[in-house]
């Protein structure tokens, strides 16, 4: 079974990005060796070609036995820095 489930949403998949978030994931995982799936999940709320910075939301649910699922979102301009902030709020909630 893949622990791992990435979705692109309306982003652009980018190898960049890709292996940003295994990285983290590889780490969550680690620590966390119960849980069984980490889903992140991409969305662009507020594309380039409508008034204001473009927006985008990252998000992470760590699946948890018993149904502890753990999940994150944090919204901003920089996917890659909303990817280690989602990340140490998931950390953070299990601490």
């Amino acid at each position: 079974m893949e622990r791992l489930v990435i979705e692109w949403g309306n982003l652009e998949r980018t190898e960049a990005i890709e292996s940003l978030v295994n990285e983290k994931a590889t780490k969550l995982l680690k620590v966390h060796e119960k849980a069984t799936k980490l889903i992140v999940s991409f969305q662009i709320i507020n594309p380039k070609s409508s008034s204001g910075p473009a927006t985008q939301r990252v998000s992470m649910e760590l699946r948890m036995p018993n149904k502890q699922d753990v999940r994150a979102s944090k919204e901003g301009q920089n996917a890659y820095g909303l990817i280690g902030e989602v990340e140490k709020a998931i950390m953070s909630q299990l601490h």
